[in-house]
């Protein structure tokens, strides 16, 4: 009977260090999740807010590029138009009083 009390002793007191040594482990390992769980959330708040920066970029670039295509189209426009009235400005032309045709007869295409 002495043996057994003897015996028992260590057994409970060991459980009880494996009782203490699994609250420690499962509060480090909940402190462990909850971090993690709390950068993740971090994490997809960050890749969110860059998303919808790429789109606001993406719809600028999309907008300058339109307003470039213009302002080129304006550009050739005004330039050959100013390179029109400077040439008509700068050439003499004579307005033409009576116009006068000739004409070919079919068979022959070069007179002497």
């Amino acid at each position: 009977m002495n043996n057994t009390l003897i015996l028992s002793l260590p057994i409970s007191s060991t459980s009880r260090f494996r009782i203490k040594g699994l609250k420690v482990l499962w509060i480090f390992i909940s402190i462990l999740m909850s971090s993690l769980l709390v950068v993740c959330i971090f994490q997809i708040g960050a890749y969110t807010k860059e998303v919808y920066l790429i789109q606001s970029y993406e719809k600028k670039l999309n907008q300058l590029t339109l307003e470039n295509k213009i302002l080129e189209v304006n550009f050739s426009e005004v330039n050959s138009l100013n390179n029109v009235g400077n040439y008509v400005q700068n050439s003499v032309f004579e307005k033409a009083n009576k116009i006068d045709y000739i004409r070919l007869l079919e068979g022959t295409a070069l007179a002497k």
